[in-house]
């Protein structure tokens, strides 16, 4: 017969230290759990799994990719918790920071990309300053910036030197419909002492149109069935009512062509 050990501990006493081990375990799980997740987010906090990964911009047309970047508060390497629920606060700020974004949209994608999307006010015409031409924009804004060659397809303004007049002839030429802006090459102002705010518009097919500021937004779109009747070259006076006649060179021959009242 095998005599077992002295120090040996009984089946009955094992059972019950295993029953009080497993008992503590239950009652400091949730200790546990709490610094495992501690340490997780700690892990977490130094990985590059919570900074932003790549910054990406489309939409643009004027403004560079560059300049928006430099522009926007979010960069490669910020940090996600500046990102996470402020999308709308941070596209709100880097649309302030240009007057020709009309709107911007920023987005978290992948979960640590960011996505710039930008619309842009479009130019609508130049206004000629010394030696340049500065881009006015859909929304009224001059933009100070001058380019030396403004893009086709846009009239220039010329000859304001009051704000005022030209806040209010801008307003005018945003009513007029895209496809005739598209016909005037320049608007200038050219007063008289009978009309102080009348301007002179040379368009693109020849033609020349004398009108007021006031009224010229709402007229101009009547342009393009006028100048369809018109057999040659004309000027077309819209400051009251509208009526035109030829363009001469010989200024006693245009006095004899009788104006057509529309």
């Amino acid at each position: 017969m095998i005599v077992g050990s002295k120090n040996e501990i009984p089946e009955s006493k094992k059972g019950l230290f295993r029953r009080y081990q497993i008992r503590n375990l239950k009652k400091m799980s949730p200790l546990i759990i709490v610094v495992l997740l501690i340490i997780l987010f700690m892990a977490f906090l130094i990985s590059p799994y919570s900074k932003v990964q790549s910054v990406k911009v489309s939409g643009n047309e004027i403004i560079s990719v560059k300049q928006i970047k430099q522009y926007s508060s979010v960069k490669i390497g910020t940090s996600l918790f500046s990102v996470w629920g402020k999308e709308n606060k941070l596209a709100r700020a880097l649309k302030n920071r240009s007057q020709r974004m009309q709107t911007v949209h920023l987005k978290l994608v992948h979960f640590n990309q960011v996505k710039i999307r930008v619309e842009e006010y479009p130019t609508i015409g130049y206004l000629y300053v010394h030696k340049g031409y500065e881009p006015i924009l859909q929304s009224g804004v001059i933009i100070k910036t001058k380019v030396l060659n403004p893009r086709a397809g846009f009239p220039v303004l010329k000859k304001f030197h009051e704000p005022k007049k030209l806040r209010r002839t801008i307003k005018q030429y945003r009513r007029i419909d895209p496809p005739v802006r598209a016909v005037i090459n320049t608007i200038s102002f050219s007063p008289t002492k009978s009309n102080p705010d009348r301007v002179f518009l040379q368009m693109t097919d020849g033609n020349k149109v004398y009108a007021s500021i006031s009224s010229f937004g709402d007229k101009m779109d009547y342009y393009p069935s006028i100048s369809a009747k018109l057999k040659v070259k004309s000027m077309i006076n819209m400051e009251v009512g509208a009526y035109s006649y030829p363009i001469t060179k010989n200024k006693s021959a245009a006095n004899t062509h009788t104006a057509q009242a529309y």
